[in-house]
């Protein structure tokens, strides 16, 4: 049944939290704007860096959590009040036309992101209040379940069919269409800040001069040129990495919630997680397998040769990923046994019947 009062209370936060962002946003716009000296700006973004502790002290109201905890949340909001702070201080210095959609795409993931930190807040609430689960699960009555439930960790995984169905639907379909969004071309602004990045680490570290040259004709609005006496090399959406991305975000987004509340409780957490976790991950690395790639290039290698293989050789990334996501989200792996579980009772079923 729906908690009226914890609904409002959420979506009041929820709106306090987000205009403080869109405050931090807007400082880091107007502030590269309009002021020569970037010393203001950190100076203006403390108020909404104490804004966000306030807030969160508000929220606990007189039902305190831990002090580590609440450390952490607040750290966590903090984080995301700075990203989109330097959203707005980067902007003005794109050159892409698309650049405008940069914090149109950006700003909603971080609000929707502030939803997800308050639910966590109140996670963290409800845990030091409730009775229930300061008793242990000795006290909480055994639910018994009509279809195969497995346990992992001492937490029970059910899952409905309809859910089962839609990962394996959903999961492929929403990936593959995640990524033609990012191919629009009002989305090239990622591939500004990709070139960018690449430029500025192979500069820094091999000090090789080389330069991010935009030209929003043809099919490669961005390329890496004057890489020592060899030819220019063209940047699109398949070099960012985002393919990688689309994957497992349609694979968190689409593994189903087990059926048994306490091992559904955090299900949105861990979820947002894994996402924001997989996707750093993938970044670095691609941006790490362009700085190899590119001073491979420089030096004198094919780049048909290094290419290919370095790319390939990055892929075991997508390994480590996994794990991270079975410690994370274990629902994803569990589905798929359950899967198989329900498959060969069905069979197996169909065979007594015979």
């Amino acid at each position: 049944m729906l908690d009226k009062k914890l609904f409002i209370k959420i979506l009041v936060f929820w709106s306090l939290f987000s205009a403080n962002l869109i405050l931090a946003y807007y400082i880091g716009y107007w502030g590269s704007l309009f002021f020569s000296s970037l010393a203001y700006l950190y100076f203006l973004i403390i108020i909404p860096i104490i804004s966000c502790v306030f807030l969160v002290r508000l929220y606990e109201n007189h039902r305190r959590i831990p002090l580590k905890r609440e450390i952490l949340v607040c750290v966590y909001f903090i984080l995301n009040i700075l990203f989109g702070f330097v959203i707005g201080l980067y902007l003005p210095f794109m050159e892409s036309i698309s650049r405008d959609f940069f914090p149109i795409f950006m700003l909603p993931l971080l609000l929707l992101l502030n939803y997800v930190l308050i639910r966590r807040l109140q996670f963290y609430v409800y845990e030091e209040t409730s009775q229930k689960l300061k008793k242990g699960k000795k006290h909480v009555e055994e639910i018994k379940y009509d279809k195969p439930v497995i346990e992992y960790e001492d937490e029970k995984y059910i899952f409905s069919i309809r859910s089962l169905i839609l990962l394996g639907i959903g999961a492929p379909i929403s990936a593959i269409l995640i990524y033609f969004f990012f191919d629009l071309k009002i989305n090239y602004w990622l591939h500004e800040i990709v070139v960018k990045q690449t430029v500025y680490f192979l500069n820094l570290f091999f000090d090789m001069d080389v330069q991010a040259t935009y030209s929003p004709i043809g099919k490669y609005h961005w390329s890496f040129t004057n890489i020592g006496s060899r030819a220019s090399i063209g940047f699109e959406t398949f070099c960012t990495g985002v393919q990688a991305i689309c994957v497992f975000a349609g694979v968190i987004i689409f593994t189903p919630h087990s059926k048994d509340k306490t091992t559904n409780r955090d299900i949105l957490w861990r979820k947002t997680k894994s996402l924001i976790i997989s996707s750093v991950i993938f970044y670095a690395v691609n941006i790490i397998r362009m700085l190899i790639q590119i001073y491979l290039y420089y030096i004198g290698y094919a780049w048909d040769d290094i290419h290919y293989s370095i790319s390939a050789a990055s892929s075991f990334i997508a390994a480590i990923i996994v794990l991270l996501m079975h410690k994370w989200i274990p629902e994803f792996i569990i589905s798929l046994i359950y899967a198989y579980t329900l498959i060969k009772q069905g069979i197996t079923g169909r065979t007594k019947n015979k």
